[in-house]
């Protein structure tokens, strides 16, 4: 059951506030808004020579501008039926991730809109890190959504990997209310088959997901096969594990989680 979200905008953040709106109404869910205020990175050797009063309204600019935020996105929901809870975090950005990471797992979903691939510094890395380092699920929304949530279509990603089941599990109240859910597996010729998006279906149908399985050819990039079937099917959203690997006890995203994300037209669900 989702019935409390935790919604995380950044500044240019457009469609985020209706999404999860709609999101919210859905599942019946309440919704708490925390918005980031980083401090201004200075370089060190620069930081002693600047005055206290630079770094000083650097920052109650930056929060101010995360409490206009909150504000908007608040504002737009108490329009819409629903009171949420708000606050803004400030801080360095390590200390920003860190309590949004912890208020995360307060939560039953994190929504957050698509990180604009020449954005401000900090804004694709906190999606980052909310994905490997919070333990919930994350609902990236694109930044040129318009509709709210969907329910007639929902694509699956299928690799047999122990992140697609936690992702598909975490997704599971998303597609137990969807019409048709199609599990995708992507046949790769220079690879023996593995997976079985069939037999996946099967599994979710045990628990009441109308679904079917199907294989995909590989047209030479993962992502691109997955965001080609899903504009081509006109699916609502997608579920998928979110991919990384580890740098010094860190994670650094996946190439096909990257490819993604940057080139997301639909809603995608993913848990690492």
């Amino acid at each position: 059951m989702i019935k409390d979200i935790l919604v995380v905008p950044t500044p240019r953040a457009a469609a985020i506030g209706p999404f999860a709106t709609s999101v919210a109404h859905a599942f019946g869910a309440g919704v708490r808004i925390a918005c980031p205020a980083f401090d201004m990175v200075a370089p060190t050797f620069v930081v002693p020579e600047m005055p206290v009063e630079i770094l000083d309204n650097a920052r109650e600019a930056a929060r101010g501008e995360a409490r206009a935020r909150v504000e908007e996105i608040a504002g737009f929901l108490r329009e819409k039926g629903i009171d949420p809870r708000t606050e803004v975090i400030s801080g360095t950005f390590d200390a920003c991730t860190h309590e949004l990471q912890r208020r995360a797992r307060y939560s039953d979903l994190v929504v957050v809109e698509q990180p604009p691939s020449e954005g401000r510094e900090g804004e694709g890395a906190l999606a980052e890190a909310l994905l490997f380092g919070s333990g919930r699920p994350i609902l990236f929304v694109p930044f040129v959504q318009k509709a709210g949530l969907g329910a007639d279509h929902a694509l699956v990603a299928w690799d047999e990997s122990p992140t697609a089941a936690r992702a598909i599990g975490a997704a599971m109240p998303f597609l137990a209310r969807t019409r048709a859910v199609e599990v995708v597996s992507i046949e790769d010729p220079r690879r023996p088959r593995s997976a079985d998006p069939e037999a996946f279906a099967r599994h979710l149908e045990a628990h009441g997901v109308r679904a079917r399985g199907r294989r995909l050819v590989d047209v030479g990039d993962v992502a691109d096969t997955l965001l080609s079937h899903a504009a081509d099917t006109g699916a609502d959203y997608l579920v998928m594990g979110g991919y990384g690997h580890s740098r010094l006890r860190e994670f650094i995203l996946g190439g096909a989680t990257r490819h993604i994300l940057q080139a997301m037209t639909v809603p995608v669900v993913m848990m690492h």
